[in-house]
């Protein structure tokens, strides 16, 4: 599996049909620092940034009964994050304002939205046409000001058996 070329064709359907009702922009960094690096960002538009990372590939393998190894399985795994610019002047959810509109306008309203968008199938939408890969985790942790572009959304990780 070419899991930047699968994030890249992914993002760009998703770009195409409006997803959520947001635009959508793929950065292929593979390093966090160079997510960070990226100099495409339009706050004026109010894009989903994805940015893909720390891509691993390797094989797990059990010991049998007689003490030696066999493969059970290889993996493709991957870090990325899904968010977009930050909004520094907003609360995250009621601790500076406590009305039903400052709530709606929070920073938790966006990341909701966008946990919503993505739903827990999202690997399952990533897998390759012949099924030889089969998504085996999906994780995703809040983040609030990412990086020196303060982007607010989700650190993801996500791995693939086969």
């Amino acid at each position: 599996m070419n899991i930047i070329k699968q994030f890249e064709n992914l993002i760009t359907g998703w770009n195409e049909e409006s997803k959520c009702g947001n635009c959508w922009k793929f950065v292929g960094a593979g390093r966090p620092d160079l997510f960070n690096m990226f100099q495409g960002v339009e706050e004026a538009e109010c894009c989903i940034y994805v940015g893909l990372f720390n891509i691993k590939f390797g094989t797990r393998y059990t010991p049998d009964i007689n003490g030696f190894t066999s493969k059970q399985y290889c993996f493709t795994s991957f870090e990325g994050f899904i968010g977009i610019p930050s909004r520094l002047d907003i609360q995250f959810y009621n601790e500076l304002g406590n009305s039903d509109q400052e709530k709606e306008e929070s920073k938790w309203t966006i990341l909701n939205s966008i946990k919503d968008c993505l739903g827990c199938d999202f690997l399952e939408i990533l897998c390759d046409d012949n099924g030889l890969y089969q998504p085996s985790e999906f994780t995703a942790i809040q983040k609030i000001n990412y990086q020196d572009s303060n982007y607010d959304g989700w650190l993801i990780k996500g791995q693939y058996n086969y």
